[in-house]
């Protein structure tokens, strides 16, 4: 047990002396379980010289639960069940989007059904008309139904019991007419349930095709080839702090319109003292490289992988939040992309989330795009789209960050006046000078 203390003491010593804790002092203490926290190591390269691209320390890590709670998964999946609902009725006289919405097993399921029911409720009526015209069927000592007397042939021609029936069935729903079996012009209610058994059967093909039409025609297949990096990364860009993700897009067809929106869910309190436990701030995403004053723009346009940002202004909700207050929060930032697929014109919704142990502090992420000079193309690496390197940020939140940079600018203020002082007396002091020289 000394040994062991005596060895973690010196590994804290050396990580120490470096100022932080590195990423590889992570990897060789905790290799698996560091890679649920940053990333995969074989996309993750060292931290720079002076670096600090750790979330927190070896034991901070040890003290986070191994459960995982969100609201959105990594596939863009909404884990949320509704309970308690007072009526289900609704789901009923909705049923066209109850049908689109339920699975594909379920789809086809309610399809063979709809036809199988149809098929045997329309037999069980044509029967019990034949019935009602004054055929007695009786068993022979084949087990098979016969007429009694030949006068059901008069409405329907080769009817021999209830099999054929539901054969006739069948065919008068689908018009197959193999030519032996029909209905004649003898009996007027006969050509009233041919009618409406037509109709019915129209209804329900059109109704299925029109089902299984917005099912395939459905962008969630689109939305597959939509990628997001696993990770967000937390850096300074213009001396700014920025949340960032990157997207690519798999296809080479685009996604026109495409909008960007972020939404941070966690605990709130208000002036009052309520706690709102699940609160949804909107945060404003942007994919360009704002200044402090500009308004963010979350238009657009996919044609090489995206980086887009939150910067960390005095107004957004992370401002407060260090390294170690972000990890142990219980903010989950859910990031939506929606825009028109090009071939289709169909709208479609792309979803993430990044929960806190999701999010690299000091890290942003590496170059995935070359130029093939011989092809004449833009080749996208789709396997670095995660991968990521730590850099120099600050290990700060924005408020301190803000805070420290304060006395630089005054300072620096004060040199650029003491400066422009100088510059005015010489210029005094040669205008005197030219006056004593006349």
């Amino acid at each position: 047990m000394v040994k062991g203390e005596d060895l973690r003491v010196e590994e804290g010593k050396e990580e120490e002396e470096e100022g932080c804790y590195t990423n590889n002092s992570f990897i060789m203490e905790h290799s698996r379980r560091v890679a649920r926290w940053f990333s995969q190591p074989d996309l993750t390269e060292g931290p720079e010289k002076g670096s600090c691209g750790t979330l927190s320390t070896a034991g901070e890590l040890r003290k986070r639960s191994s459960t995982v709670r969100r609201l959105v998964d990594k596939g863009g999946h909404i884990r949320v069940t509704h309970v308690g609902a007072p009526n289900q009725g609704h789901y009923v006289r909705d049923i066209y989007t109850t049908a689109v919405d339920i699975r594909w097993r379920y789809t086809f399921l309610l399809f063979t059904a709809a036809f199988f029911l149809s098929w045997l409720a329309f037999a069980c009526i044509w029967h019990l008309s034949f019935i009602a015209q004054g055929i007695k069927v009786e068993l022979n000592t084949k087990n098979e139904t016969v007429p009694a007397k030949d006068s059901i042939t008069d409405c329907v021609s080769e009817i021999k019991g209830f099999t054929s029936t539901f054969l006739f069935s069948v065919e008068t729903q689908h018009t197959i007419g193999y030519g032996t079996r029909g209905s004649t012009s003898e009996c007027w209610h006969t050509v009233i349930l041919q009618c409406i058994q037509s109709i019915v059967g129209v209804i329900i093909q059109a109704s299925m095709a029109g089902i299984v039409f917005a099912k395939l025609s459905r962008p969630k297949a689109r939305a597959a080839t939509i990628m997001f990096s696993k990770h967000a990364v937390i850096s300074s860009r213009n001396g700014l702090l920025r949340l960032m993700c990157r997207v690519a897009n798999m296809r080479s067809s685009q996604l026109l319109e495409s909008h960007f929106t972020g939404v941070l869910v966690g605990e709130v309190t208000t002036m009052e003292g309520e706690v709102i436990r699940y609160h949804q701030t909107i945060i404003q995403l942007s994919v360009e490289i704002d200044d402090e004053g500009d308004d963010p723009k979350d238009y657009g346009h996919l044609l090489l992988p995206v980086v887009v940002s939150h910067t960390i202004t005095p107004d957004s909700p992370l401002y407060r939040l260090g390294p170690t207050d972000l990890l142990y929060s219980k903010l989950e930032l859910v990031v939506t992309l929606e825009g028109v697929v090009e071939p289709s014109g169909n709208t479609a919704q792309v979803r993430t989330s990044y929960l806190p142990d999701e999010i690299l502090w000091g890290h942003h992420f590496r170059n995935c795009v070359n130029y093939i000079k011989q092809e004449g193309v833009y080749a996208v690496d789709l396997s670095k789209v995660d991968s990521v390197r730590a850099d120099s940020t600050p290990r700060l939140s924005g408020a301190l960050l803000s805070q420290a940079k304060m006395p630089a600018q005054k300072s620096q203020q004060a040199d650029t006046s003491q400066g422009s002082a100088a510059l005015a007396l010489e210029g005094g002091g040669q205008n005197i000078r030219m006056i004593d020289e006349e």
